[in-house]
């Protein structure tokens, strides 16, 4: 049996550019001036990737990235140790996001090396782990198409795997359900927020909609919902938490709910107890969207 590492995380890792604020649209043909721009790390498994790194949490993301400019600035924004990085011909994938005075974003996104990012690529880079996670999957449609058949194959190997698929682009058709719901049955922590649980299970009550999901996913399984400001609400053996998020002044909110990801894993696999590991990821997700640069708080307890 190979030494495991602790989490692998598998999905869409990409360059975000963020412009603005932005007051209205520019008609065609026009030019806009905006007074700030970043670069960043962008992408739900890119968030998460950078959140266990300053966590240490040990864990390893595998993804493909374009050999241009933007994926040589992203390989340099992680340590050697935490990305396995694959080549590829494509360009680098990069979401502008556009923020307006209301503190709403829009995006325009260009998948590029996402958008043919498969298994085969992936899957001899991939190490044993006591946990996977696959994340966005609407944002990796080649992946996306073989996720049943990766999810046997972590099942098989003795993985517990954790899902948060994201928004789908097409909403949340009777097609997009029964498509979730097939990859259920081998999913042992789903990740998801309180929109993605009331548009997967077409339910309008949230605590339904949690004892629904519960009931689909691996018996010792754990359904966590992500209510932003409220906190948490989650269920293990038909057991309810609830986890309330400190007030906080919010600084930068995006990828809160990927850091909340992390660090619920890397309590977990810390060996806390559900209740604490809730606790925690909310404390550090509360902490890192509140302060800039982020900080983390490195234990549960």
């Amino acid at each position: 049996m190979p030494e495991l590492t602790p989490l692998a995380v598998v999905g869409n890792v990409n360059v975000d550019l963020i412009l603005g604020p932005l007051a209205g649209w520019p008609e065609e043909g026009t030019e806009v001036l905006v007074p700030e721009l970043i670069w960043r790390v962008g992408g739900s498994a890119g968030h998460v990737a950078l959140a266990c790194a300053e966590l240490g949490t040990g864990a390893l993301t595998v993804s493909t990235v374009g050999t241009d400019l933007a994926g040589q600035w992203l390989c340099q924004q992680f340590a050697p140790s935490g990305v396995m990085w694959i080549p590829t011909p494509r360009a680098t994938s990069v979401t502008t996001a556009f923020y307006h005075p209301t503190t709403e974003r829009s995006f325009i996104t260009c998948l590029g090396h996402l958008e043919t990012l498969s298994w085969d690529d992936l899957c001899a880079h991939v190490p044993h782990a006591c946990v996977t996670l696959l994340a966005g999957a609407f944002l990796t449609p080649a992946l996306r198409r073989e996720y049943p058949s990766v999810l046997s194959e972590l099942t098989s190997r003795g993985t517990q795997v954790a899902v948060d698929f994201g928004w789908p682009v097409t909403g949340f058709t009777k097609d997009v359900r029964i498509e979730i719901h097939r990859w259920l049955p081998d999913v042992t922590y789903l990740l998801i927020n309180e929109i993605e649980a009331l548009g997967l299970t077409g339910l309008p009550d949230l605590d339904a909609a949690l004892h629904h999901l519960a009931g689909h996913i691996r018996p010792d399984g754990v359904v966590a919902v992500k209510l932003g400001a409220s906190g948490v609400l989650a269920c293990q053996h038909g057991r309810v938490f609830r986890q309330q998020a400190p007030t906080v002044r919010v600084i930068d909110s995006v990828g809160a709910g990927d850091t909340w990801n992390a660090a619920f894993l890397h309590a977990t696999l810390g060996g806390a107890q559900v209740e604490e590991a809730l606790a925690y990821a909310v404390r550090v997700a509360s902490n890192a969207i509140a302060t800039l640069p982020r900080k983390f708080i490195h234990g549960p307890g």
